[in-house]
């Protein structure tokens, strides 16, 4: 039964009015410490709030009341891992997995606070374990293929998703899982990686079905093609990632008076982007508790016209929702960079530089085609100005790539490898959270080993503390290295924001000509290779050619500013001219058939 303060403290909640829910809720649970409900919501607004110390004092207290109730010692691990308590979080989840043996979700979350206190070679160690024991469990494999991908290791990663779909042929986790890192396999045809989306679009529809009274209902949305339209976007990254420099500046620069925008957030994490991006939008829901059909209603009841999903087939995403067809009309874009396989998703957004005509057959969506780039840039606030180049002083070349070490296949730095000893006394400098990691760093060691690289002449850097750290590490780096099939994106343009020039390779899929379109919309094709002898002959030019180095390092931030990329109002403009096109052909068909 619900509290009745949980139902006093929603409209504060919603209004973003934390501390007069926080008193409610309180008193509430003054006088009834040990129910979860009241409980959980008071801690997450108590996290939200940055009292991170007294989430973890009211779960104490319920902890020590009722020792033995294993959902308040995985609540306790929660709050201590956003109070950055990683390594009393870990005895937390221990404690609940004693209480209930048979459940393995304890032990994922251990590995996960192993990780982020700096144990890597433990939560590794631990998840393989955990494996190795239950190889059909879906925690087990969700723990231990959560930790191959944080340390890096994309050949690991996808053995053990294939062989658990071998087991299994409709497990949708493990499929889910897969997809992704199947796009960074070098050699597969994208062909192949569009099979599997739709094949798992195909399990999604199927695992709905059984909730008949949630499909198939038409929408109530008013059919005028010309009135203000309600647009919802859906992700787990409205703050300080990758996605959410992406999308600020479109919710900032809507034109409020045709588009209200409803921002759903599925984390519970919050920084200053996420205040920002609140500020912009008409309304900001956490959608982070909330399960899909609650979230559907929502979506509903809200009247959204238009209900944009940014984070596709991606760890905290939500496409249940939009299986569900909570909205008339549908988009994918941008924080997932494939087809979804949804036959419910109707649009794509891409340009024609990253899906030329003729690659329509890879998505189950119709793409819809920006002018110039499909993405629209916020420039980082942390970012000092671009350093000089560091072989004026060092007299040698620094190579260097800052991108997801899952995207650094074998094939990749056997390349690398080949630049390195074909420019003399140059170095390689990569930098990665994975790097960070033991294993990873013992496995690159044997590949630049295995490729005639010595071990002076490459660099391993981990995560850096801060946004501006990390911007700064470019200032160390002559020639930023795009990996293939899977390009970088935010490391592109941060790399040329901080004057550094990327070399990248055209390729036959979305996620391998991302880097086409940033570096043509920049203004610099010429950097853009036909495949792996051409990769070569431009890096080498580009490290023989000195005054053109310098001359990019002081004109890349100006061109990256006078780009479409940078262009927010009209990139902005053009995306609501797309969507206004699509209501209006909604609205003809609506009015054909009313029971849409």
């Amino acid at each position: 039964m619900t509290d009745p303060a949980l139902i006093q403290a929603a409209p504060h909640i919603a209004a973003g009015r934390f501390p007069q829910a926080l008193t409610i809720l309180r008193r509430a649970l003054d006088k009834n410490p040990t129910d979860y409900e009241l409980l959980a919501r008071t801690v997450d607004l108590l996290c939200k709030s940055g009292q991170h110390a007294q989430g973890v004092y009211i779960t104490e207290r319920a902890i020590r009341i009722d020792p033995r109730n294993k959902q308040f010692h995985m609540l306790a691990g929660d709050t201590l891992m956003r109070a950055a308590k990683y390594d009393v979080a870990a005895e937390a989840f221990t404690q609940a997995y004693r209480l209930e043996p048979t459940d393995l979700e304890p032990l994922r979350a251990r590995c996960i606070a192993l990780y982020q206190h700096g144990n890597y070679e433990g939560a590794l160690v631990e998840a393989k374990s955990l494996y190795d024991q239950y190889p059909t469990n879906p925690k087990a494999l969700a723990a231990y293929t959560g930790m191959c991908e944080l340390a890096g290791n994309l050949d690991e990663l996808v053995r053990v998703l294939t062989l658990a779909l071998k087991r299994s042929p409709n497990d949708i986790e493990a499929l889910a899982a897969l997809v992704l890192p199947l796009a960074r396999v070098h050699g597969l045809d994208p062909k192949v990686v569009f099979q599997y989306h739709v094949q798992l679009g195909q399990l999604m529809m199927q695992m709905i079905r059984n909730q008949a009274e949630l499909l198939n209902r038409p929408h109530h949305n008013i059919p005028d093609p010309e009135r203000p339209l309600n647009i919802g976007y859906c992700s787990q990254d409205f703050r300080n990632r990758s996605a959410g420099h992406f999308i600020e500046p479109i919710i900032t620069h809507h034109d409020k008076s045709m588009y209200k925008v409803f921002v759903f957030h599925n984390v519970v994490s919050e920084d200053e982007l996420t205040k920002r991006i609140a500020k912009h939008a008409t309304r900001y829901i956490d959608t982070s508790k909330t399960d899909d059909k609650v979230m559907t209603d929502m979506i509903r009841d809200l009247r959204i016209d238009i209900l944009v999903d940014l984070s596709g087939h991606t760890g905290w995403g939500r496409l249940v929702p939009f299986a569900l067809k909570p909205a008339p009309i549908q988009y994918t874009y941008m924080g997932y960079p494939n087809t979804t396989g949804l036959p419910t998703i109707d649009y794509r957004i891409v340009d024609a530089f990253t899906d030329p005509p003729g690659s329509d057959h890879l998505a189950t969506e119709k793409l819809v085609r920006m002018d110039g780039c499909f993405l629209c840039y916020t420039p980082p606030h942390h970012a000092s100005d671009p350093a000089p180049a560091p072989s004026l002083t060092n007299n040698y070349i620094t190579f260097g790539s800052f991108n997801t070490l899952t995207k650094v296949g074998y094939p990749v730095l056997e390349a690398w490898a080949r630049i390195i000893k074909a420019v003399p006394n140059s170095r390689l400098l990569l930098k990665a959270q994975a790097v960070g990691v033991p294993a990873a760093q013992e496995r690159l060691w044997r590949a630049f080993e295995k490729y005639g690289v010595p071990r002076d002449r490459v660099t391993l850097m981990g995560e850096t503390k801060s946004k501006a750290d990390h911007l700064a590490t470019y200032g160390k780096i002559d020639i930023a290295l795009d990996p293939w099939p899977y390009n970088g994106t935010t490391t592109t343009v941060e790399a040329m924001y901080m004057g550094v020039p990327v070399v990248t390779i055209e390729g036959n899929s979305h996620v391998s000509r991302v880097g086409v379109s940033l570096l043509t919309n920049i203004g610099l094709p010429n950097l853009i290779a036909k495949g792996e002898d051409d990769y070569h002959r431009i890096c080498l030019e580009l490290a023989a050619n000195q005054q053109l180095r310098v001359d990019l390092r002081s004109k890349l931030r100006a061109m990256i500013l006078a780009s479409p990329l940078c262009d927010h109002a009209g990139f902005t403009r053009r995306l609501e001219a797309h969507y206004r096109l699509a209501w209006r052909e909604w609205c003809e068909k609506k009015k054909a058939n009313p029971a849409l």
